[in-house]
Protein backbone atom coordinates (compact mmCIF):
# COMPACT_ATOMS: atom_id res chain seq x y z
CA UNK A 1 0.00 0.00 0.00
CA UNK A 2 1.27 3.43 -0.51
CA UNK A 3 0.29 6.51 1.67
CA UNK A 4 -2.42 7.44 -0.53
CA UNK A 5 -3.87 3.71 0.45
CA UNK A 6 -3.41 3.48 4.26
CA UNK A 7 -6.52 3.25 5.37
CA UNK A 8 -6.86 6.24 8.80
CA UNK A 9 -10.26 6.51 9.54
CA UNK A 10 -13.67 3.69 9.33
CA UNK A 11 -16.67 5.28 7.04
CA UNK A 12 -19.39 2.90 6.03
CA UNK A 13 -19.07 1.38 9.22
CA UNK A 14 -23.07 1.31 9.92
CA UNK A 15 -23.65 -0.37 6.63
CA UNK A 16 -21.56 -3.14 7.63
CA UNK A 17 -22.49 -3.04 11.21
CA UNK A 18 -25.84 -3.50 10.09
CA UNK A 19 -25.59 -6.42 8.53
CA UNK A 20 -23.06 -7.64 11.74
CA UNK A 21 -26.25 -6.96 13.50
CA UNK A 22 -29.05 -8.82 11.78
CA UNK A 23 -26.63 -12.38 11.79
CA UNK A 24 -26.62 -11.62 15.45
CA UNK A 25 -30.09 -11.06 16.15
CA UNK A 26 -30.23 -14.54 14.06
CA UNK A 27 -28.18 -16.36 16.80
CA UNK A 28 -31.03 -15.99 18.86
CA UNK A 29 -31.83 -20.21 19.38
CA UNK A 30 -31.89 -20.63 22.55
CA UNK A 31 -31.10 -24.44 23.32
CA UNK A 32 -31.24 -25.58 26.93
CA UNK A 33 -29.66 -28.63 28.30
CA UNK A 34 -29.26 -30.09 31.29
CA UNK A 35 -27.79 -33.48 32.69
CA UNK A 36 -29.16 -35.66 35.71
CA UNK A 37 -27.88 -38.56 37.56
CA UNK A 38 -30.33 -40.69 36.00
CA UNK A 39 -29.88 -42.15 32.39
CA UNK A 40 -32.84 -42.87 29.85
CA UNK A 41 -32.75 -46.44 29.63
CA UNK A 42 -32.86 -47.19 26.36
CA UNK A 43 -32.76 -51.58 26.09
CA UNK A 44 -32.82 -55.02 28.08
CA UNK A 45 -34.65 -57.51 29.01
CA UNK A 46 -36.41 -58.44 32.30
CA UNK A 47 -37.05 -61.48 33.80
CA UNK A 48 -39.42 -62.29 36.09
CA UNK A 49 -39.00 -66.51 37.57
CA UNK A 50 -42.13 -67.38 39.54
CA UNK A 51 -41.94 -69.43 42.39
CA UNK A 52 -42.82 -73.02 41.95
CA UNK A 53 -44.80 -73.27 45.17
CA UNK A 54 -47.02 -70.08 43.99
CA UNK A 55 -47.44 -71.84 40.49
CA UNK A 56 -48.30 -74.90 42.08
CA UNK A 57 -50.76 -73.14 43.95
CA UNK A 58 -52.48 -71.42 41.25
CA UNK A 59 -52.72 -74.52 39.31
CA UNK A 60 -55.12 -76.34 42.31
CA UNK A 61 -57.47 -73.26 41.13
CA UNK A 62 -56.96 -74.38 37.04
CA UNK A 63 -55.16 -70.87 37.01
CA UNK A 64 -52.99 -70.80 33.84
CA UNK A 65 -50.43 -68.14 33.19
CA UNK A 66 -49.65 -66.84 29.18
CA UNK A 67 -47.89 -64.36 27.55
CA UNK A 68 -49.01 -61.03 26.24
CA UNK A 69 -46.41 -60.09 23.51
CA UNK A 70 -44.03 -59.42 22.68
CA UNK A 71 -43.32 -60.57 26.61
CA UNK A 72 -42.55 -64.37 26.37
CA UNK A 73 -43.06 -67.13 29.06
CA UNK A 74 -41.84 -70.65 29.24
CA UNK A 75 -41.88 -72.68 31.61
CA UNK A 76 -41.64 -70.40 35.29
CA UNK A 77 -39.78 -67.73 33.48
CA UNK A 78 -41.90 -64.75 31.93
CA UNK A 79 -39.57 -62.41 29.97
CA UNK A 80 -40.00 -58.72 28.75
CA UNK A 81 -38.53 -56.29 26.75
CA UNK A 82 -37.01 -53.17 28.28
CA UNK A 83 -38.84 -50.48 26.12
CA UNK A 84 -37.70 -47.59 28.45
CA UNK A 85 -37.58 -45.97 32.03
CA UNK A 86 -34.55 -43.85 33.94
CA UNK A 87 -31.71 -45.52 36.41
CA UNK A 88 -28.92 -43.51 38.40
CA UNK A 89 -26.17 -45.86 37.59
CA UNK A 90 -24.32 -44.96 40.61
CA UNK A 91 -27.23 -45.88 42.96
CA UNK A 92 -29.57 -48.70 41.11
CA UNK A 93 -32.22 -46.69 41.89
CA UNK A 94 -34.91 -46.17 39.32
CA UNK A 95 -37.48 -47.63 36.99
CA UNK A 96 -37.72 -49.82 34.41
CA UNK A 97 -40.71 -49.55 31.65
CA UNK A 98 -41.41 -53.32 30.58
CA UNK A 99 -43.29 -54.00 26.88
CA UNK A 100 -46.13 -56.70 26.83
CA UNK A 101 -47.63 -58.49 30.00
CA UNK A 102 -48.84 -61.50 30.92
CA UNK A 103 -52.46 -63.18 30.64
CA UNK A 104 -54.29 -65.36 33.35
CA UNK A 105 -56.95 -67.62 32.85
CA UNK A 106 -58.85 -69.57 34.84
CA UNK A 107 -61.67 -70.89 33.24
CA UNK A 108 -63.64 -69.01 30.59
CA UNK A 109 -62.29 -66.03 32.59
CA UNK A 110 -59.45 -64.02 32.20
CA UNK A 111 -57.56 -60.82 33.49
CA UNK A 112 -54.15 -59.40 31.68
CA UNK A 113 -51.54 -57.48 33.86
CA UNK A 114 -49.92 -55.02 31.47
CA UNK A 115 -47.84 -51.87 31.05
CA UNK A 116 -45.12 -53.05 34.08
CA UNK A 117 -43.06 -50.70 35.83
CA UNK A 118 -40.01 -52.02 37.80
CA UNK A 119 -39.65 -49.20 40.47
CA UNK A 120 -36.07 -49.92 42.91
CA UNK A 121 -36.86 -45.88 44.38
CA UNK A 122 -40.54 -47.26 45.47
CA UNK A 123 -39.69 -50.58 45.82
CA UNK A 124 -42.42 -51.49 43.70
CA UNK A 125 -44.06 -53.59 40.82
CA UNK A 126 -46.54 -51.61 39.40
CA UNK A 127 -49.10 -52.47 36.72
CA UNK A 128 -52.30 -52.51 34.93
CA UNK A 129 -55.19 -55.08 35.69
CA UNK A 130 -57.89 -55.14 33.12
CA UNK A 131 -56.75 -51.19 32.57
CA UNK A 132 -56.46 -50.13 36.26
CA UNK A 133 -53.20 -48.80 37.37
CA UNK A 134 -52.29 -50.89 40.88
CA UNK A 135 -49.49 -52.06 42.65
CA UNK A 136 -48.63 -55.38 41.48
CA UNK A 137 -45.68 -56.31 43.87
CA UNK A 138 -43.71 -54.86 46.22
CA UNK A 139 -40.11 -55.90 46.18
CA UNK A 140 -38.28 -56.57 49.30
CA UNK A 141 -34.70 -57.05 49.03
CA UNK A 142 -32.73 -55.80 45.90
CA UNK A 143 -28.99 -54.92 44.60
CA UNK A 144 -27.13 -53.59 41.49
CA UNK A 145 -23.89 -54.32 39.40
CA UNK A 146 -22.65 -51.96 36.89
CA UNK A 147 -22.98 -53.67 33.30
CA UNK A 148 -20.36 -51.37 31.18
CA UNK A 149 -22.74 -48.47 30.45
CA UNK A 150 -25.45 -49.99 31.54
CA UNK A 151 -27.14 -51.35 34.85
CA UNK A 152 -28.00 -54.96 35.71
CA UNK A 153 -30.70 -55.32 38.90
CA UNK A 154 -31.36 -58.31 40.67
CA UNK A 155 -34.35 -58.20 42.47
CA UNK A 156 -34.56 -61.21 45.44
CA UNK A 157 -38.31 -61.32 46.27
CA UNK A 158 -41.30 -60.35 44.91
CA UNK A 159 -44.65 -60.32 47.20
CA UNK A 160 -47.85 -59.81 45.89
CA UNK A 161 -49.67 -56.84 46.92
CA UNK A 162 -52.26 -56.98 48.44
CA UNK A 163 -55.00 -54.29 46.19
CA UNK A 164 -53.34 -56.74 42.93
CA UNK A 165 -54.73 -59.90 44.93
CA UNK A 166 -58.17 -58.33 45.55
CA UNK A 167 -58.51 -57.06 41.64
CA UNK A 168 -57.08 -60.85 40.11
CA UNK A 169 -59.15 -62.66 42.73
CA UNK A 170 -62.62 -60.21 41.65
CA UNK A 171 -61.77 -60.70 37.67
CA UNK A 172 -61.15 -64.45 37.91
CA UNK A 173 -64.40 -64.90 39.85
CA UNK A 174 -62.51 -65.66 43.36
CA UNK A 175 -64.12 -62.58 45.06
CA UNK A 176 -66.32 -65.01 47.10
CA UNK A 177 -65.30 -67.84 49.15
CA UNK A 178 -62.34 -69.25 50.27
CA UNK A 179 -59.48 -70.50 49.71
CA UNK A 180 -58.46 -67.62 47.46
CA UNK A 181 -55.65 -68.27 44.58
CA UNK A 182 -54.58 -64.37 45.11
CA UNK A 183 -53.26 -63.32 48.97
CA UNK A 184 -51.62 -60.36 49.46
CA UNK A 185 -48.03 -60.88 50.77
CA UNK A 186 -47.34 -63.71 49.03
CA UNK A 187 -43.90 -64.34 47.92
CA UNK A 188 -44.45 -65.32 43.83
CA UNK A 189 -40.82 -64.94 42.73
CA UNK A 190 -37.85 -63.36 41.69
CA UNK A 191 -36.39 -60.56 38.73
CA UNK A 192 -33.78 -59.84 37.04
CA UNK A 193 -32.83 -56.95 34.90
CA UNK A 194 -30.28 -56.08 32.24
CA UNK A 195 -30.67 -52.64 30.88
CA UNK A 196 -28.53 -50.74 28.64
CA UNK A 197 -28.96 -46.53 28.33
CA UNK A 198 -29.01 -44.49 25.16
CA UNK A 199 -26.72 -41.65 26.78
CA UNK A 200 -24.91 -41.37 30.49
CA UNK A 201 -24.03 -38.67 32.50
CA UNK A 202 -20.98 -37.34 31.72
CA UNK A 203 -18.10 -37.04 34.77
CA UNK A 204 -16.36 -33.71 34.83
CA UNK A 205 -12.62 -34.12 33.50
CA UNK A 206 -11.07 -34.15 30.61
CA UNK A 207 -10.72 -31.73 27.44
CA UNK A 208 -12.57 -30.86 23.91
CA UNK A 209 -10.40 -29.45 21.50
CA UNK A 210 -10.80 -27.33 18.74
CA UNK A 211 -7.92 -27.68 16.26
CA UNK A 212 -8.95 -24.77 14.34
CA UNK A 213 -8.86 -24.50 10.56
CA UNK A 214 -5.47 -22.69 9.80
CA UNK A 215 -7.20 -20.71 6.51
CA UNK A 216 -10.64 -20.01 7.81
CA UNK A 217 -9.02 -18.04 11.00
CA UNK A 218 -6.19 -16.42 8.67
CA UNK A 219 -8.77 -14.94 7.17
CA UNK A 220 -9.85 -13.73 10.19
CA UNK A 221 -6.13 -12.49 10.75
CA UNK A 222 -6.19 -10.52 8.06
CA UNK A 223 -9.22 -8.41 9.30
CA UNK A 224 -7.27 -7.57 12.37
CA UNK A 225 -9.88 -10.38 14.13
CA UNK A 226 -7.53 -11.54 17.45
CA UNK A 227 -9.03 -14.41 18.75
CA UNK A 228 -7.93 -14.88 22.89
CA UNK A 229 -9.13 -17.41 25.26
CA UNK A 230 -11.30 -16.95 28.14
CA UNK A 231 -10.55 -18.77 31.36
CA UNK A 232 -10.43 -21.63 31.78
CA UNK A 233 -9.86 -22.37 28.26
CA UNK A 234 -6.39 -22.64 27.13
CA UNK A 235 -4.49 -22.51 23.27
CA UNK A 236 -1.73 -25.25 24.27
CA UNK A 237 -0.16 -25.04 20.48
CA UNK A 238 -1.21 -22.31 17.85
CA UNK A 239 -4.48 -22.57 16.59
CA UNK A 240 -5.22 -25.63 18.62
CA UNK A 241 -7.96 -25.00 21.60
CA UNK A 242 -8.80 -26.46 24.65
CA UNK A 243 -12.17 -26.16 26.32
CA UNK A 244 -12.19 -28.56 29.65
CA UNK A 245 -15.49 -31.09 29.71
CA UNK A 246 -17.67 -30.08 32.76
CA UNK A 247 -20.78 -32.40 32.31
CA UNK A 248 -23.40 -33.38 29.99
CA UNK A 249 -24.27 -36.57 28.35
CA UNK A 250 -23.20 -38.80 25.74
CA UNK A 251 -24.37 -41.59 23.89
CA UNK A 252 -22.33 -45.13 24.03
CA UNK A 253 -22.69 -44.82 20.10
CA UNK A 254 -21.34 -41.29 19.82
CA UNK A 255 -25.30 -40.91 17.98
CA UNK A 256 -26.60 -38.75 21.18
CA UNK A 257 -25.96 -36.63 24.30
CA UNK A 258 -24.84 -33.10 24.43
CA UNK A 259 -20.97 -32.97 26.02
CA UNK A 260 -20.54 -29.68 27.75
CA UNK A 261 -17.33 -27.58 28.03
CA UNK A 262 -16.36 -24.32 29.93
CA UNK A 263 -14.81 -21.13 28.61
CA UNK A 264 -14.66 -20.39 25.42
CA UNK A 265 -13.07 -17.85 22.65
CA UNK A 266 -13.03 -14.06 22.05
CA UNK A 267 -13.16 -12.16 18.44
CA UNK A 268 -11.83 -9.30 19.01
CA UNK A 269 -11.36 -6.53 15.94
CA UNK A 270 -9.84 -3.09 17.18
CA UNK A 271 -9.36 -0.68 13.98
CA UNK A 272 -7.45 2.50 14.95
CA UNK A 273 -9.54 5.93 13.95
CA UNK A 274 -6.80 8.08 15.42
CA UNK A 275 -4.37 8.05 17.85
CA UNK A 276 -6.50 7.33 20.63
CA UNK A 277 -9.49 6.43 19.36
CA UNK A 278 -10.39 2.77 18.06
CA UNK A 279 -13.68 1.11 16.43
CA UNK A 280 -13.95 -2.36 18.47
CA UNK A 281 -16.42 -4.88 18.40
CA UNK A 282 -16.48 -8.38 20.40
CA UNK A 283 -17.81 -11.54 20.15
CA UNK A 284 -17.88 -14.05 23.03
CA UNK A 285 -18.28 -17.63 22.23
CA UNK A 286 -18.61 -19.08 25.72
CA UNK A 287 -19.04 -22.73 26.87
CA UNK A 288 -18.89 -24.67 23.74
CA UNK A 289 -21.51 -27.54 23.79
CA UNK A 290 -21.18 -30.75 21.21
CA UNK A 291 -24.55 -32.15 20.46
CA UNK A 292 -23.88 -35.52 18.77
CA UNK A 293 -27.92 -35.58 18.17
CA UNK A 294 -28.16 -32.55 16.46
CA UNK A 295 -24.13 -32.91 14.92
CA UNK A 296 -23.68 -29.51 16.26
CA UNK A 297 -21.59 -27.12 18.14
CA UNK A 298 -23.43 -24.65 20.27
CA UNK A 299 -21.94 -21.81 22.08
CA UNK A 300 -23.29 -18.85 24.68
CA UNK A 301 -23.12 -15.51 22.43
CA UNK A 302 -22.57 -12.24 24.27
CA UNK A 303 -21.50 -8.83 21.36
CA UNK A 304 -20.44 -6.37 22.75
CA UNK A 305 -19.44 -2.86 20.10
CA UNK A 306 -18.51 0.80 19.72
CA UNK A 307 -19.01 0.43 16.43
CA UNK A 308 -22.77 1.26 16.32
CA UNK A 309 -25.47 0.90 18.64
CA UNK A 310 -27.03 -2.16 16.63
CA UNK A 311 -23.98 -4.42 17.46
CA UNK A 312 -23.80 -3.54 21.15
CA UNK A 313 -26.24 -6.50 21.75
CA UNK A 314 -25.44 -7.74 24.95
CA UNK A 315 -26.17 -12.01 25.64
CA UNK A 316 -27.57 -13.23 23.24
CA UNK A 317 -28.16 -16.92 24.49
CA UNK A 318 -26.84 -20.27 23.23
CA UNK A 319 -27.10 -20.67 19.49
CA UNK A 320 -25.82 -23.16 17.30
CA UNK A 321 -22.65 -22.14 15.08
CA UNK A 322 -21.37 -25.29 13.37
CA UNK A 323 -22.30 -28.83 11.52
CA UNK A 324 -20.13 -31.48 12.86
CA UNK A 325 -19.42 -34.49 10.89
CA UNK A 326 -18.26 -37.88 13.25
CA UNK A 327 -16.28 -39.86 11.27
CA UNK A 328 -15.80 -43.06 13.69
CA UNK A 329 -16.47 -43.34 18.00
CA UNK A 330 -14.62 -45.50 20.13
CA UNK A 331 -16.96 -46.75 23.04
CA UNK A 332 -14.83 -48.42 25.82
CA UNK A 333 -17.91 -50.24 27.96
CA UNK A 334 -15.42 -51.37 30.47
CA UNK A 335 -14.26 -47.85 30.77
CA UNK A 336 -17.42 -46.18 30.15
CA UNK A 337 -15.78 -43.71 27.71
CA UNK A 338 -16.62 -42.38 23.93
CA UNK A 339 -13.65 -40.99 22.20
CA UNK A 340 -14.35 -38.58 19.26
CA UNK A 341 -11.24 -37.73 17.10
CA UNK A 342 -10.93 -35.32 14.63
CA UNK A 343 -14.56 -34.72 14.11
CA UNK A 344 -14.67 -31.57 11.21
CA UNK A 345 -17.12 -29.37 11.58
CA UNK A 346 -18.46 -26.30 9.17
CA UNK A 347 -19.78 -23.44 9.64
CA UNK A 348 -23.59 -22.79 9.29
CA UNK A 349 -25.49 -19.78 7.28
CA UNK A 350 -25.63 -17.49 10.33
CA UNK A 351 -22.48 -17.72 12.27
CA UNK A 352 -20.80 -17.39 8.65
CA UNK A 353 -22.82 -14.18 8.20
CA UNK A 354 -21.62 -13.18 11.73
CA UNK A 355 -17.81 -13.72 10.69
CA UNK A 356 -18.11 -12.12 7.02
CA UNK A 357 -19.64 -9.00 9.22
CA UNK A 358 -16.47 -8.76 10.71
CA UNK A 359 -14.80 -9.14 6.78
CA UNK A 360 -17.60 -6.53 5.95
CA UNK A 361 -16.34 -4.01 9.00
CA UNK A 362 -12.86 -4.42 8.18
CA UNK A 363 -14.01 -3.60 3.61
CA UNK A 364 -15.61 -0.49 5.05
CA UNK A 365 -12.86 0.54 7.45
CA UNK A 366 -9.96 0.19 4.74
CA UNK A 367 -12.70 2.06 1.65
CA UNK A 368 -13.08 4.70 4.09
CA UNK A 369 -9.60 5.38 4.98
CA UNK A 370 -8.35 5.13 1.49
CA UNK A 371 -10.72 7.90 0.56
CA UNK A 372 -10.06 9.94 3.20
CA UNK A 373 -6.14 9.35 2.27
CA UNK A 374 -6.86 10.21 -1.83
CA UNK A 375 -8.04 13.57 -0.52
CA UNK A 376 -5.86 14.50 1.72
CA UNK A 377 -3.23 14.11 -1.09
CA UNK A 378 -2.22 17.32 -2.94
CA UNK A 379 -0.94 15.12 -5.90
CA UNK A 380 -3.97 12.48 -6.14
CA UNK A 381 -6.90 15.19 -4.96
CA UNK A 382 -5.27 19.11 -5.32
CA UNK A 383 -8.21 20.18 -4.48
CA UNK A 384 -8.84 18.26 -1.79
CA UNK A 385 -11.62 16.64 -3.48
CA UNK A 386 -14.05 19.49 -2.73
CA UNK A 387 -15.66 19.39 -6.14
CA UNK A 388 -18.12 15.91 -6.80
CA UNK A 389 -16.01 14.47 -9.43
CA UNK A 390 -13.15 14.69 -6.92
CA UNK A 391 -15.09 13.35 -4.28
CA UNK A 392 -16.50 10.61 -6.70
CA UNK A 393 -12.77 9.46 -7.69
CA UNK A 394 -11.69 9.30 -4.05
CA UNK A 395 -14.75 7.24 -3.37
CA UNK A 396 -13.99 4.81 -6.06
CA UNK A 397 -10.30 4.67 -5.57
CA UNK A 398 -11.74 3.55 -1.80
CA UNK A 399 -13.40 0.98 -3.14
CA UNK A 400 -11.14 -0.93 -5.18
CA UNK A 401 -8.75 -0.28 -2.44
CA UNK A 402 -11.10 -1.55 0.22
CA UNK A 403 -12.11 -5.01 -2.30
CA UNK A 404 -8.57 -5.58 -2.84
CA UNK A 405 -7.56 -5.93 1.28
CA UNK A 406 -10.43 -8.49 1.50
CA UNK A 407 -10.44 -10.29 -1.97
CA UNK A 408 -9.29 -13.71 -0.36
CA UNK A 409 -10.88 -13.34 3.02
CA UNK A 410 -14.39 -13.15 2.49
CA UNK A 411 -16.50 -16.26 4.91
CA UNK A 412 -19.07 -18.60 3.80
CA UNK A 413 -21.56 -21.39 4.79
CA UNK A 414 -19.91 -24.45 4.57
CA UNK A 415 -16.64 -23.16 5.61
CA UNK A 416 -14.30 -25.25 7.72
CA UNK A 417 -14.35 -24.21 11.18
CA UNK A 418 -11.70 -26.75 12.19
CA UNK A 419 -11.71 -30.52 13.98
CA UNK A 420 -13.26 -31.24 17.57
CA UNK A 421 -12.38 -34.20 19.27
CA UNK A 422 -12.68 -35.44 22.94
CA UNK A 423 -12.87 -38.15 25.02
CA UNK A 424 -15.75 -38.10 27.19
CA UNK A 425 -16.17 -39.97 31.01
CA UNK A 426 -19.56 -41.82 31.80
CA UNK A 427 -20.72 -42.36 35.68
Amino acid sequence: MTDVSQPRMARGTKLSAGILASALFALLAFAPFASAASDPVASGTTTVTLNKSFTKYLGTFGIKVSKVSPAKVKGSKATFTVTGGTIDPTTGLGEVTLGGGLKIKAGKKSTTIKALVLDTSKKALTGKIAGKKTKVATIAGWSFARNGFGVNLTIKKLKLNGSAATALNKKLGFAKGTPKPFIGGKLIGTGASETQPSTVTVKPGGLMTLAADATTFKKLSDVKVKIPVSAPTTEPSLGTFAFPIIGGTVGPTGTAGVVQSAGGLQLLQKLPTSATTFIETEINLGNVYADLAAKTLTVEVVAKSTASPSLNLGNLGRSSIADITVPGVVADPATRTVTVTNAPATLQVVSAEVLEGFVKVYQGYVEGGNTKAYCENPVASPGGCATAPELETAKAFGKVEGEKAVKDDHIAAGNPLGTVSFTAQGE
